[in-house]
């Protein structure tokens, strides 16, 4: 069962995960579907994934928010520090998202209305003057959902991930606050 709603996106809400969303963290991080996009290869077991919720997900570093179809979990969207280090993002007022949805509702708009939410939350709420995401080139549906919400492509690491028996690029995107506000 989800937690109270932190922020109401046009179809999904998100909420702050609880521990009796584990197994649903594990079940979506395990499938290939999810865990091939996010660049992470390790399987993750009862352990690691309830260290992860308790590390990760309920650490201060970040916002880190379950979408749901009213109870229903979609998947998780989050905003995070820079990767510059801890106080650059209070300095820089930059943060990262990253979002990942059970393969079954991929396709669906979720991802797309959840992560508009969570970026008019850190220029409205958070008060941020950027937000970047990065995915691999192969990613075709993040690179297309950032771009729908106004993200542009700023920079290339060359061949920088590994994904299924070769290098592709990383794709840095970028989104600043005016330009958000221009597209609002």
């Amino acid at each position: 069962m989800p937690g109270p709603v932190f922020l109401e996106g046009e179809s999904v809400t998100l909420r702050p995960i609880e521990e009796a969303d584990v197994e649903f963290l594990q079940r979506c991080m395990n499938d290939p579907r999810v865990w091939r996009y996010a660049l992470d290869v390790n399987p993750t077991n009862r352990v690691q994934i309830r260290e992860f919720f308790e590390d990760v997900l309920s650490g201060d570093d970040g916002v880190h928010c379950l979408a749901c179809d009213g109870e229903e979990p979609l998947g998780v969207v989050s905003l995070t520090g820079s990767r510059y280090g801890p106080d650059e993002t209070s300095r820089s007022r930059a943060a990262e998202l990253a979002y990942w949805f059970a393969p079954e509702r991929h396709g669906q708009g979720y991802g797309s209305d959840a992560a508009a939410t969570m970026v008019r939350y850190a220029f409205e709420d958070r008060n941020l003057r950027r937000v970047s995401a990065r995915l691999g080139s192969f990613n075709d549906a993040s690179a297309g959902l950032l771009e729908s919400l106004g993200f542009e492509h700023e920079g290339t690491l060359r061949r920088a991930a590994w994904f299924r028996g070769e290098y592709h690029d990383v794709l840095w995107y970028g989104l600043l606050r005016e330009e958000w506000q221009a597209r609002e």
